[in-house]
């Protein structure tokens, strides 16, 4: 199948409100559906999803395009193993052609080597009496193993590494995964006589592993090192397992540890993910953020427990996401209180999670001021004026003091942390829009329009040379209403044109036809304008006199 031909196919099998569904929470909004950017932090939805364009496009951040573009960048993909995956999605045959970039070849070795090298590991646990029995007294089960694709990498330091060269893979492409490390003696396993847990993508693709000792090994946990398809800071252990039942119940748990994940999955609890071994980062509460409108925070009792639940609060709250927080009994963890409590006791603690402020006053003791101060400090990190509100008037409430020494206190806060943050940008609808961007925007959300626009359309007068390239391409097509025949050989910026205006026109769509007059009359006005700057410039009386006759007539038959 042909390149061309295979895109329409893809797209056409594709509903592109569907497919971005299962990444971001979307609610209808008019014509469109709107959402939190999955690209950038932002505290107001500005992500709009056209289900009649087939686009997207935040008007926040400029990023859009087509369903392809979307999982490109959502997935780190290529372009190339963007279009391979949707069509597997959408059950078209596609062939590679000789072509194929670099790029694109390494990233596939590299998902082929993770994907026999889960079969493996796999494998091997079976075969392992220790790692079985260690997940045996962990209560795992075996319907779990196979969920989660759980697997033992073997003692000894050659055993990966043999295995994937006698299946043909070189060296550097098993290095690339991340499945082997360099040392004086040349390649070594990564990972040696440990538990291994799969870390799959939102997709369901393995795309790295976490490694937990079997032995007295340091450090207990291991994960695989960054990769060309594998950014640590941005992927969640168990999103791909918990991803349904997010958006089904609209929050998210969020654990410490493997482990405490698939217990919970086993006791039914199944919105639940964890970070990769280390505290949460902005690019993980983002992804989150797109998906379900609020979370929990699990931690253990222990003191280090209480310190990570400080700061992930602290992250959580400074990129504008509601949160409760649990902490659990002393010396419990998820797994254990589960195993020895159930299910349902679990769910009545996580029912009573407290908000953030209850959380720092109950653990404040009898230094209760500090306890204020400290809630403050993380208030005037939020850049939501109503949410922030909202929380002083439960300070005071809580604390019983006085509301008005806790706003004061807080002003002071944030006068010294810099005053107030900026606002949501405008949008297409709200900002000031030229007449040539309106006049691309009737093109692009009525293509039935293109031909009358374009055959009274002179190019030279188009002064942005953005619109004018785009003008130009369509002149080129075939079919006007072929869109996405442009959008696939447009630049950047381009891009941001077609995907914004797909989304928002700028005008009322039931008077196209009088904004189209008015953009030409617009046009117009400013062409007799320069022409009469340029004979004043000049001196040129008589001309000047003719100029101002032709604009007052002008303005007088356009009503203006």
């Amino acid at each position: 199948m042909k390149t061309d031909r295979l895109l329409e196919e893809i797209k056409s099998r594709t509903d592109i409100v569907d497919f971005i569904s299962n990444y971001v929470q979307l609610k209808k909004s008019g014509q469109n559906w709107k959402g939190l950017c999955p690209f950038h932090a932002e505290k107001t939805p500005s992500f709009m999803v056209s289900p009649s364009k087939q686009m997207f496009h935040c008007f926040g951040c400029g990023t859009g395009g087509d369903v392809i573009a979307f999982v490109s960048r959502y997935e780190n993909l290529t372009f190339q193993e963007a279009v391979k995956f949707l069509a597997g999605k959408a059950g078209i045959s596609v062939v590679q052609t000789q072509g194929a970039r670099k790029a694109y070849q390494r990233d596939e070795k590299i998902r082929h080597a993770l994907q026999e090298a889960t079969e493996y590991f796999e494998k091997r646990l079976s075969e392992s009496p220790g790692a079985t029995e260690y997940l045996k007294k962990r209560g795992i089960r075996d319907e779990s193993r196979k969920v989660f694709r759980l697997g033992y990498a073997p003692k000894g330091w050659h055993n990966i590494l043999k295995y994937l060269r006698g299946i043909g893979m070189d060296d550097a492409t098993i290095k690339d995964a991340g499945l082997a490390v360099s040392g004086e003696k040349g390649l070594y396993d990564m990972f040696r006589h440990r538990l291994i847990f799969p870390i799959t993508s939102a997709s369901g693709h393995v795309i790295a592993f976490g490694g937990r000792a079997l032995d007295e090994s340091m450090p207990k946990y291991i994960n695989s090192p960054e990769t060309a398809v594998f950014r640590k800071s941005d992927t969640l252990f168990g999103l791909f397992t918990a991803k349904e039942e997010i958006r089904r119940t609209g929050s998210v748990i969020i654990v410490e540890g493997y482990v405490d994940v698939i217990a919970c999955y086993q006791h039914g609890i199944k919105n639940v993910v964890a970070p990769l071994g280390t505290s949460l980062t902005p690019g993980q509460v983002q992804k989150l953020r797109t998906l379900a409108g609020s979370s929990i925070l699990v931690f253990d009792g222990d003191a280090a427990g209480k310190a990570a639940a400080k700061r992930a609060l602290t992250l959580i709250y400074q990129n504008n996401y509601k949160t409760k927080v649990l902490i659990l009994p002393e010396d419990e963890d998820p797994d254990s209180y589960l195993r020895k409590k159930g299910e349902q006791a679990f769910s009545s603690l996580l029912a009573n999670a407290k908000t953030m402020i209850d959380f720092f006053l109950g653990m404040a003791g009898g230094d209760r001021i500090n306890a204020v101060r400290e809630v403050l400090s993380l208030v005037a990190g939020i850049r939501d004026a109503l949410a922030a509100d909202e929380m002083l008037t439960e300070l005071s409430e809580k604390t019983r003091m006085s509301e008005t020494a806790i706003r004061d206190e807080f002003r002071k806060m944030k006068d010294k942390a810099g005053g107030q943050p900026s606002g949501r940008p405008l949008s297409a609808g709200q900002a000031k829009i030229g007449e040539e961007h309106l006049l691309l925007s009737a093109v692009i959300s009525f293509p039935e329009k293109a031909d009358y626009v374009l055959s009274r359309l002179d190019m030279s007068d188009l002064k942005d040379k953005t619109v004018e390239a785009l003008f130009r391409k369509l002149v080129s097509l075939e079919s006007r209403k072929d869109l996405s025949a442009i959008f696939d050989t447009a630049n950047e910026e381009e891009k941001k044109l077609i995907t914004r205006f797909s989304v928002e026109p700028g005008f009322d769509s039931s008077l196209v036809d009088r904004n189209i007059e008015d953009c030409f009359r617009r046009i117009q006005k400013r062409k007799l304008d320069e022409k009469i700057r340029i004979a004043q410039t000049a001196g040129d009386l008589k001309l000047i006199n003719a100029l101002l006759t032709e604009r007052k007539r002008f303005m007088e038959e356009a009503g203006v």
